[in-house]
């Protein structure tokens, strides 16, 4: 018996006893559940109940002659078409099923990043995602040359995918001219604040559709808090964009 066809009925919801007995019929064509049983190695009591699961799930055929049950295997063919239609079955009830989803579901989810783990995972998040992306900027003196490394990368793979471009609000502690010539070389936008309202000691990145980080340093070690809320992402984006109308009109 192939073992590659074995795992591939597995794939598609059968236990693996079950996979024997529809595989096991294929090959022997129809036949009484006594002669499955005996080439496929299972007790004829529990091939007999296979049988009968097999057939309520689309997967065998039973016909009576002269009072005796014979058994068959539907063809790979009819198989296929009958996996595709439940397919396109769920397939058409999705958004329902995402819409309950959500609306039970819909919580808040918070993950703990340090080091590379945070450098990798968070970092490609904002690589990938195609929402504005909106960073307030601390720029604290403990960035070290992996965090820049990994900071330089995701704005330049942004640009190469040509999404949309990230704005960025600074304290006026920087270097300006850097940040002048960082807007140009990563096609984003950034407003420098004279008089920045809040000592907050971390980068805040607004992003996904419902998601903000939260970079900050403990004992000089990099550490980062990403949190999935719709209300969180509203709220710190509407602070945001406050910020940036109130300092992008002061420097017309």
């Amino acid at each position: 018996m192939d073992a590659n066809l074995l795992i591939t009925l597995q794939n598609y919801g059968l236990s693996e006893k079950e996979a024997r007995i529809y595989l096991t019929a294929v090959e022997l064509g129809p036949t009484v559940a006594s002669t499955i049983a005996r080439n496929s190695g299972e007790k004829r009591v529990t091939t007999y109940t296979l049988l009968k699961e097999l057939i309520k799930k689309g997967y065998m055929n039973e016909i009576k002659r002269n009072d005796i049950s014979y058994f068959s295997s539907i063809s790979p063919e009819i198989l296929f078409k009958e996996l595709e239609k439940k397919y396109l079955s769920f397939k058409e009830t999705l958004p329902d099923f995402l819409s309950v989803f959500e609306k039970f579901w819909n919580t808040t989810k918070i993950q703990f990043f340090e080091w590379d783990e945070w450098l990798n995972k968070m970092f490609m998040e904002f690589t990938n995602t195609t929402i504005n992306m909106k960073t307030i900027l601390w720029t604290p003196k403990y960035y070290n040359k992996t965090l820049l490394k990994a900071s330089e990368y995701y704005r330049r793979e942004r640009k190469r995918k040509g999404l949309i471009s990230m704005r960025l609000i600074s304290p006026h502690n920087v270097d300006q001219k850097k940040e002048k010539e960082d807007d140009k070389k990563y096609g984003r936008k950034t407003v420098i604040v004279e008089d920045f309202p809040f000592d907050i000691k971390a980068d805040i990145n607004i992003f996904g559709p419902n998601k903000v980080s939260f970079l900050f340093f403990e004992n000089n070690i990099p550490q980062a808090v990403v949190i999935t809320s719709e209300h969180m992402y509203n709220c710190l984006n509407a602070i945001f964009d406050y910020i940036w109308k109130v300092n992008a009109k002061s420097k017309k």
